[in-house]
């Protein structure tokens, strides 16, 4: 159940919500909109830890126990569902990244640094966040990582903006990839990459778009694994679905061959059809 705890030198709380009583209240709500697993990377000297949740949007009645007072009030404040959902989704997704069995889910507090990066206060680890349309997803990962996600949906539209940004060199490394490619999906998974980079530089697209070229991609039953021109010391893991591109750069050496075959499972596991 909830309880409320005073703390010597500061204003009550409120109420506590720890996961553990969170996930018992709204077990259901839990099952169809919260996907959260635990993963080690192994890589050449040493292992690394992440924890990786995926969610899908919340009905409009589900609960809100997770949130702090001010994020809320917060919420409630924003006029259109638009800014409403996404908020809500990276919220969620970044607190059940993050938390622990007695964690209390209210009082993690996910803040932004000068660049508008994700930051977990008063925790020394690392979290990335990304959402689209009704998914959202968030990785707290070992801070001597360097980590970035992103998730796009294939959208037609958008194919012209993103042909722009893609180099003649790029635009040729379709062929590797097989002819049941579509080019929305193949122009995405490039978009996803750069903007995965972006974060882990904590740059995003402030600067050229060129700087974060892709050089190689390799299709393999899982997914896609790209390469490249300007960091070689990362990788770009990404998994296709029909409506959107899921993508995670990490550096190339915290994994083995074989830790990254079993990452990409994960995801194919975890993410959506």
């Amino acid at each position: 159940m909830c309880v409320t705890k005073d703390f010597p030198g500061k204003k009550n709380r409120g109420t506590v919500m720890l996961y553990t009583t969170f996930a018992k209240q709204y077990e259901q709500f839990l099952s169809h909109t919260v996907r959260r697993i635990s993963f080690e990377l192994e890589g050449p000297e040493d292992r690394y830890g992440l924890k990786l949740s995926v969610v899908s949007l919340p009905p409009e009645d589900g609960p809100l126990d997770y949130l702090s007072a001010a994020e809320k009030e917060q919420y409630f404040g924003f006029k259109y569902p638009r800014r409403r959902n996404s908020y809500l989704l990276g919220k969620l997704a970044a607190k059940m990244a993050v938390a622990e069995e007695q964690d209390d889910l209210s009082e993690i507090q996910v803040d932004h640094g000068i660049l508008c990066q994700p930051l977990v206060a008063g925790s020394d680890r690392k979290i990335t966040i990304t959402h689209c349309d009704t998914l959202g997803a968030a990785v707290d990962y070992d801070p001597r990582l360097l980590l970035g996600v992103d998730m796009e949906l294939v959208d037609e539209k958008a194919m012209d903006a993103l042909r722009r940004i893609t180099s003649k060199e790029e635009e040729g490394l379709m062929k590797d990839l097989g002819p049941e490619l579509a080019p929305t999906h193949f122009l995405t998974l490039l978009w996803t990459a750069k903007e995965a980079m972006s974060k882990v530089l904590q740059t995003g697209f402030t600067v050229p778009t060129d700087l974060f070229e892709i050089k190689a991609c390799t299709r393999g039953e899982q997914g896609v694994i790209s390469q490249f021109k300007n960091f070689p010391q990362f990788k770009a893991i990404s998994v296709l679905r029909r409506e959107y591109v899921f993508t995670i750069v990490l550096p190339a050496k915290a994994m083995t061959n074989g830790s990254e075959a079993r990452l990409l499972q994960c995801l194919q596991e975890m993410l959506p059809l």
